[in-house]
C-alpha cells in the first residue's frame, strides 16, 4: 500500500492551492525575462532548480499522492521550461543541467515521501 495522509477537504482545496501557486511561481520565475525575476543567493542555480521541483513535488504529493499523471507531469514541466527557454530568446538559455536539477529535485521529494510511507507503516 503506499503513504498516502488522509486530508480533510478543507486541507485538500489548501494544498491543491498552495501547489497551483507554486507551479504558476516556477512557470513565472523560468519563463520571464531575466532581469525581471529576483535570484536571491540560495547556494547557485542549480540548487535552485532542485528546491523549486523539490517544493513543487512534494506539496502535489502531499495534496494529490503519488500518481503517475502528476510525476510525469512535473517532469513534463522541467523539460518544457528548458525548452521554452533555449527557444523564446528573452536572456534565458536552456540547460541540460537544469533539467537534471530539476528532475533531482523531483526524485528527492518522491524518495522521502516513500521512506516516510515506509516508516509510517513501520510503526
Amino acid at each position: 500500500m503506499v503513504f498516502r495522509p488522509q486530508l480533510s477537504p478543507l486541507a485538500r482545496r489548501y494544498g491543491a492551492a498552495a501547489f497551483a501557486l507554486c507551479l504558476l511561481a516556477i512557470l513565472f520565475l523560468s519563463l520571464a525575462p531575466a532581469e525581471a525575476t529576483p535570484a536571491p543567493d540560495l547556494g547557485g542555480d542549480k540548487v535552485r532548480h532542485a528546491l523549486a521541483y523539490f517544493v513543487l513535488t512534494g506539496l502535489g504529493l502531499y495534496t494529490f499522492g503519488p500518481r503517475p499523471v502528476l510525476l510525469g507531469g512535473i517532469l513534463l514541466l522541467g523539460a518544457g521550461v528548458e525548452i521554452a527557454q533555449a527557444l523564446m530568446g528573452l536572456g534565458r538559455e536552456g540547460d541540460l543541467v537544469d533539467l537534471v536539477a530539476n528532475l533531482s529535485g523531483e526524485g528527492s521529494a518522491l524518495l522521502l515521501w516513500r521512506a516516510w510511507g515506509w516508516r509510517s507503516r513501520a510503526r
